[in-house]
């Protein structure tokens, strides 16, 4: 059971005089909107409007929607975008740093059939997108002179969304379930008892991606809220990038890493009885390269010290509860949490 939207009777509207509806005044024919450019609607329009109004914002003529898109896209890739408000290209917005990058995406994606798919190729096959996080020494000397910040000559690197952290454990564990997912398991109407003082709440866990996370807005989900997830109660066009003791506290202590680290280290066991095999497949699918003499060094050494510690409490499972605690250690790294 929803409440949704239906077509209704269409018709103009009076004016609210002073908000008022008791105090009508002028009639407003319906009509797109007229500041940017819309004109009235034709006569014979059935229907509420709406698929005239996407027509008119999708327009040839009109290439203010696919900049926005197109912006947001580049924004979701470099952490900023080219129109660093990109809640507002108004007169209150600021200018794009790239004018002409800007138009030339908008273009693009407008030509490719509003592909978002194309999109994402086409700026991650970009030289600019290939760029090392780490400054050269050119850079270094740039920075003593002028801010570089929108240059774009080295990746600024940015930590992942949180959406993104959730369904990267998920993948490199094999715990993803790629399916679509259905809808919640809702209470039955005949159950709700709810009220302002005790509005519903409910969290249903899934190995779904986080997109069809359940969400609400009076109370957001926790994991989404531990790692500044979208305000639900407002448009967040950008969102802030916190860093807090709780998160790393999560990665040791959360019911969710410690199972999915469990079953990752289950099935790299099933892949090599060898430790030091185990630990290089595991940087490979969590971290994108094999580890460093160093870094091996040190994963053997914390392997070896934990089974000592699990051997002396006498627990069972050794092999395996060490392997999935080192895990967690890579899940909670800034290597696998940024992109670089």
């Amino acid at each position: 059971m929803t409440y949704g939207v239906v077509e209704g009777t269409p018709h103009n509207v009076a004016i609210q005089l002073r908000g008022e509806p008791d105090k009508p005044g002028e009639m407003v024919p319906r009509s797109l909107i007229r500041s940017l450019g819309g004109n009235a609607l034709p006569p014979n329009i059935v229907g509420s409007g709406r698929l005239e109004l996407a027509n008119w914002l999708t327009r040839a003529d009109n290439p203010l929607t696919a900049r926005v898109i197109v912006n947001r896209i580049w924004q979701h890739h470099f952490g900023r975008g080219l129109v660093k408000t990109p809640n507002d290209f108004g007169v209150r917005g600021l200018p794009p740093t790239h004018p002409e990058l800007l138009d030339h995406l908008a273009s693009h994606f407008m030509k490719n059939g509003w592909s978002i798919k194309e999109m994402h190729r086409l700026i991650m096959l970009s030289s600019a997108y290939q760029q090392s996080s780490i400054p050269d020494s050119s850079e270094s000397s740039t920075r003593k002179n002028l801010d570089i910040s929108d240059l774009y000559i080295s990746f600024p690197r940015r930590r992942m969304s949180a959406e993104e952290i959730r369904d990267s454990i998920l993948a490199v564990s094999g715990e993803l379930d790629r399916t679509p997912a259905k809808e919640h398991p809702f209470p039955s109407p005949a159950q709700w008892g709810y009220s302002q003082h005790s509005p519903f709440s409910a969290v249903y866990e899934h190995d779904k991606r986080s997109i069809y996370l359940m969400t609400q807005r009076l109370k957001r989900h926790p994991f989404l809220a531990l790692f500044d997830g979208a305000d639900p109660n407002a448009t967040t066009a950008d969102r802030q990038t916190t860093t807090v003791p709780t998160q790393s506290l999560f990665f040791l202590n959360d019911p969710f890493v410690h199972a999915k680290a469990q079953k990752w280290a289950s099935r790299l066991q099933l892949s090599s009885p060898d430790p030091l095999r185990q630990i290089e497949l595991a940087w490979i699918q969590a971290i994108g390269r094999t580890p460093s003499e160093q870094e091996r060094s040190e994963a053997l050494g914390f392997l070896n010290a934990y089974r000592t510690e699990l051997k002396n409490a006498k627990l069972d499972n050794v092999e395996q509860r060490s392997l999935a605690a080192y895990l967690r250690t890579l899940l909670g790294s800034n290597e696998f949490l940024h992109v670089d």
